[in-house]
């Protein structure tokens, strides 16, 4: 899959999360999060958020101050230790718009508010942390000597 076809379906999972959430009644632009995947070991959120909600994370770094709007999407990935409790592993800014979430009428504009370092980012963690999940996932999964 090619950088722009990801994109484009990170923004068409996105344009859905908030779609979906807006049929369930859930007020969009004051924020909600969707829990996307979670394995013993990881667990994927996305976090819609308003600048003055984000603004207020700490330790948001400056670049990332740069690139927040009036709504956000941000990706959290938490890792469980070896005791199993969970820790953010890493945030991402995945997308950024002047207009409401709920103002936001087509995938093609969520497209245009993808921001790609965040992606990128995204991205690499992921896949690094899926790589070494789903081996351990599965060893879990599979009956001894039934391999």
């Amino acid at each position: 899959m090619t950088d722009k076809n990801y994109a484009q379906s990170i923004a068409g999972d996105l344009f859905h999360m908030i779609k979906s959430a807006q049929e369930q009644g859930v007020g969009v632009d004051e924020g909600f999060r969707n829990q996307a995947m979670s394995s013993p070991s990881m667990t994927l959120t996305y976090m819609f958020l308003s600048k003055n909600d984000l603004l207020k994370v700490p330790a948001l770094p400056a670049q990332v101050k740069k690139q927040v709007r009036r709504s956000n999407a941000m990706a959290v990935i938490e890792l469980a230790n070896a005791k199993g409790v969970r820790q953010t592993a890493g945030i991402h800014l995945l997308w950024s718009s002047a207009k409401a979430c709920s103002q936001i009428a087509s995938e093609s504009e969520m497209l245009d508010g993808i921001q790609i370092q965040g992606l990128a980012a995204f991205t690499a963690q992921i896949k690094a942390t899926l790589r070494n999940d789903i081996p351990r996932t599965m060893d879990q999964q599979v009956p001894p000597g039934e391999e």
